[in-house]
């Protein structure tokens, strides 16, 4: 190879290696370029799509009631929980709370006219009496009441514990706070400060209505599965009717079964989170009353979480054990709910059990064959003041058998 070529073949190399450089640099730029706006893209997209949020407890809490007409939003239908309470605002949703036959919607006038405070404002004053006149609030003295006052959370759970009745000489004003957290009630962020939240109350009053805080050890009665009753035995009429019996060992005809404003009454004190969802689609109470025991009986035989319930189509197919609602058919209210101790006859007749009949537990008396005794015919047709509606517990697989037509007083004598 000459000089020349070799001068020329030298040069061709550099700018060869140049070019592969520059090559190489600006892959490099262009990858770097790529990664930057694949990384501004993901960011972009991570914002513009907002994460799958899981809710809080305040928002299952807040969502139950507002569903079952306790807690109601602003104008725009927020619920602000994180904004504060006032005890007339407080007062509006106790009422709503307890008022489980709709007294208020009926004597409105009547609540406004005992209000016995002086500052409350006019829109107030039948919450204000109502809840007086239930012993759920009272005043500072002097005939006040402070409605614009934020509510603590010792009263708070002062008005929780007296709606649960729980024994007035084991806890105080006080301890309320402290009484409150050892059932489970109250929730830890609410125990300190000078108020408290729209959204603390609703977990304070769900807890309260739903047995106390998930997971937290309380007593409960699960049952034993989907398919099985309380005492481990299949889901028959017959097994269902033994266990009925045995129920009425405990809580025999004249056990005191009132309201919250029964003395010495006794009251729903078991997990009932099936019966108890049953109960409040109907807006009735399953810690008080009829729908208390109602509810009560039905955990007892088919467990608190399993075996969930289902509307019965029809009516001829009642079994011991169903839940049976007399719904007032001008308004759509409950008028009472009984326990079904068998299913209805050729003349569509059957026993019941109901609590809360003249504030007593009753069941049929065996020397009277029509006390506790209902009639289809007398729920269905034109111009009936009521009709019924039934809700089983009794999974789809287990048929109706009819053998439990005209037993219950028969097996009991």
């Amino acid at each position: 190879m000459t000089g020349r070529k070799f001068r020329i073949m030298l040069k061709l190399s550099r700018e060869t290696n140049r070019k592969i450089e520059f090559m190489s640099m600006k892959g490099a730029l262009t990858m770097k370029r790529i990664l930057t706006l694949l990384l501004s893209a993901a960011l972009t997209l991570s914002l513009a799509i907002p994460a799958l949020a899981v809710q809080t407890e305040q928002e299952t809490a807040a969502a139950w009631l507002k569903e079952n007409g306790i807690l109601t939003g602003d104008q725009n239908g927020n619920l602000n929980l994180s904004s504060g309470l006032t005890r007339a605002e407080l007062a509006v949703i106790l009422t709503r709370l307890s008022d489980e036959t709709g007294d208020m919607d009926r004597n409105a006038a009547y609540y406004r006219t005992i209000c016995p405070f002086t500052d409350v404002p006019e829109w107030a004053m039948p919450f204000a009496g109502y809840c007086a006149e239930k012993k759920l609030m009272a005043g500072y003295g002097n005939k006040q009441f402070g409605p614009n006052d934020p509510v603590t959370p010792a009263a708070a759970c002062t008005v929780m514990l007296r709606y649960l009745d729980y024994p007035a000489n084991q806890w105080t004003y006080a301890t309320a706070c402290d009484k409150a957290a050892e059932l489970g009630l109250l929730p830890d962020c609410a125990v300190d400060g000078a108020s408290i939240t729209r959204g603390n109350i609703a977990v304070l009053i769900y807890r309260a209505l739903n047995g106390g805080k998930p997971g937290d050890g309380q007593a409960a009665l699960q049952g034993i599965g989907d398919g099985y009753l309380t005492n481990g035995k299949p889901i028959t009429e017959e097994n269902v009717l033994e266990l009925l019996r045995e129920i009425e060992k405990d809580w025999p005809t004249d056990t005191v079964w009132g309201t919250h404003n029964t003395p010495g009454t006794h009251k729903n004190e078991i997990p009932s989170t099936v019966s108890g969802q049953i109960m409040r689609s109907y807006h009735v109470s399953n810690v008080y009353g009829c729908g208390a025991y109602a509810s009560m009986v039905s955990s007892l035989i088919f467990g608190d979480t399993v075996n969930p319930g289902r509307r019965l189509e029809d009516l001829a197919q009642i079994r011991p054990g169903d839940i049976i609602f007399r719904v007032r058919n001008d308004n759509g209210k409950i008028w009472h709910v009984v326990i079904a101790l068998g299913s209805p006859n050729h003349i569509n007749a059957f026993y019941y059990t109901d609590g809360n009949a003249g504030e007593t537990v009753q069941w049929p008396d065996i020397q009277n064959p029509y006390s506790n005794m209902g009639n289809l015919d007398s729920y269905r047709g034109d111009n009936k003041t009521y009709h019924l509606e039934v809700w089983t517990r009794y999974p789809d697989r287990v048929s109706y058998t009819g053998s439990s037509v005209d037993v219950w007083n028969v097996n009991n004598s």
